[in-house]
């Protein structure tokens, strides 16, 4: 006697279909479900990024950005589009400008870069990061992954890393630079080459190269 009311009760848990079936609801629309799909992927960062590439650049020190400026300018279809010196100001023209590659230096006056990478990634998950530093550890590489950084280079590094780095996270994919007590078999320091290729770059890069080298060594 009672199975036509809970029959009743299931149909008002069921959809109709165009076609006169049944599907449980609530169903989303195509639509619907496609941008919950792309936001979902826009915060993790896997769609590659067409041409032109969009790059904000957060550094305390003038030279620095000079001369990184200068080797992410020299790429095809790359474009630094603001500079920032600290990190509440790199957050400030990120949600301005909107870049798609954002190079977060650690060490800035006020909000450092860990905390501004935190704060862009909440407020502009589809923007990527990478974060540039003096001093490599683990616990840091841990704490950019955490907060949704997407590369990690060395300063000493930038001539020879920074531009793979850029180019693997517009690609959707990571960089994160090793350290030296992940290298094994462990090789004397003076036996090994250096792998930048210093000759490939114009009068101008190596330059700023040189400048960014110089810079690093006062600070250290």
């Amino acid at each position: 006697m009672d199975a036509e009311p809970e029959f009743g009760k299931s149909l008002a848990r069921l959809r109709a279909l165009p076609d006169g079936t049944y599907f449980p609801g609530p169903l989303l629309s195509t639509c619907e479900i496609f941008s919950v799909a792309r936001f979902s992927i826009l915060s993790r960062g896997d769609i590659p990024i067409r041409p032109p590439l969009r790059i904000l650049i957060a550094d305390d020190h003038t030279v620095v950005r000079f001369g990184l400026k200068t080797i992410l300018n020299s790429q095809e279809g790359w474009e630094v589009i603001g500079e920032a010196k600290s990190g509440a100001e790199a957050l400030a023209l990120t949600i301005q400008l909107e870049p798609d590659v954002v190079i977060l230096d650690i060490n800035m006056p006020g909000m450092n870069g860990l905390d501004a990478l935190k704060a862009i990634r909440e407020r502009l998950p589809a923007t990527r990061a990478v974060v540039l530093t003096l001093h490599a550890s683990q616990e840091l590489v841990h704490q950019i992954k955490r907060f949704g950084g997407k590369g990690y280079v060395m300063k000493s590094d930038c001539d020879r890393d920074l531009v793979e780095a850029v180019s693997a996270v517009a690609a959707g994919k990571t960089y994160f630079t090793r350290l030296p007590v992940e290298i094994a078999p462990a090789i004397p320091a003076m036996s090994v080459p250096r792998p930048a290729d210093v000759g490939a770059l114009t009068a101008s890069e190596r330059e700023a190269v040189r400048n960014i080298a110089q810079t690093i060594r006062k600070l250290l």
